[in-house]
């Protein structure tokens, strides 16, 4: 079978509810901030060891700037795919609307609208709305839909809705547990329930620095679907993975390097690779800047123990003050 890129689902962080003396509440609670209009740029590109590339160009437009947590606006987006003979050209319009803690990231995030492919509308964007009734515990739910980035599925205008469900919960002074469960719908009639689960220790807290151990696993109900994209009746991965995240002279650089195994029927196991980096800064008096790369090397995007995947991105926001 042609080896086949797999989906990708982003996940974003979410309103809180807070219990107070009994009473509960919902939003998040913070000063009245001075708003900005502010254009912002993003770009992302993408590869693969299949030959297939992408380049994402995103220009938004934020009336309501407060700052990186707050802001709402409109975007519009770009995309064009490429692999040997294959190009495809995707447009997309969307809304956004953010409203978060900087510390906690506690409030609501939503990104929603509608891509042109092929001649037809499929819904895009991606949702999530935290939940917490204590300083330990939170509950995250989630909701995302895309296209399925394969020359095939993109010919068959094939794309997924995935809705889950994510719980946190703060053992100890150092120590994090996060699960999800959630469930994944393709318009060609294959599904996919999902469970992940992260422990996280907390190694120099001095440093932002922890060890986690991550594992994930699904399972597709409908095996056929015609080599548009990588569709194993059962898949599993565990990670071993050091991550950092650090503040210096008003930057944020964050990263993580992972190493593990996965298996996948009829692919037999495999060891699994990534790396990943950002960082997050003013640039100049006003503009804040974002540059982030990722390397990922697993058989669960494709059908081949060799498979690699890569992405670099950027993205400016220059508010008029």
């Amino acid at each position: 079978m042609k080896k086949f890129r797999n989906i990708r689902m982003a996940t974003i962080a979410a309103v809180t509810i807070t219990t107070i003396s009994g009473v509960t509440s919902v939003g998040v609670a913070r000063a009245e901030e001075e708003t900005f209009v502010a254009p912002m740029a993003d770009f992302s590109v993408g590869s693969d060891s299949d030959g297939f590339k992408s380049l994402r160009l995103r220009l938004s437009v934020l009336p309501s700037y407060a700052n990186t947590w707050s802001h709402s606006g409109a975007v519009v987006q770009s995309t064009r795919y490429e692999q040997g003979d294959f190009r495809k050209d995707v447009a997309a319009v969307l809304g956004i609307y953010r409203d978060q803690r900087r510390d906690t990231l506690a409030g609501v995030d939503v990104e929603a609208g509608v891509a042109r492919v092929a001649g037809h509308l499929r819904p895009v964007g991606e949702m999530n709305l935290r939940l917490s009734t204590s300083l330990n515990t939170s509950v995250d739910l989630i909701a995302s839909a895309d296209l399925v980035e394969t020359p095939k599925a993109l010919e068959r205008v094939t794309a997924y809705t995935f809705a889950a469900a994510s719980v946190e919960q703060r053992l100890s002074e150092r120590f994090t547990f996060t699960g999800l469960a959630g469930w994944q719908h393709f318009t060609d009639g294959n599904s996919r329930p999902h469970v992940r689960a992260r422990l996280i220790w907390l190694a120099i807290p001095d440093a932002g620095i922890t060890l986690q151990l991550r594992y994930r696993q699904y399972w597709s109900r409908e095996l056929d679907v015609g080599g548009a994209y990588f569709n194993p009746q059962d898949y599993r991965q565990w990670l071993g993975v050091v991550a950092m995240r650090k503040r210096h002279a008003g930057w944020i650089y964050s990263g993580a390097l992972g190493a593990g195994q996965e298996n996948s029927t009829g692919a037999g196991s495999h060891p699994a690779y990534l790396a990943e980096a950002r960082a997050e800064g003013p640039l100049g008096p006003n503009a804040r800047l974002v540059l982030r790369a990722a390397y990922n090397r697993s058989a669960g995007f494709s059908d081949s123990p060799d498979y690699a995947s890569r992405v670099i991105g950027g993205s400016v926001v220059i508010p008029f003050r």
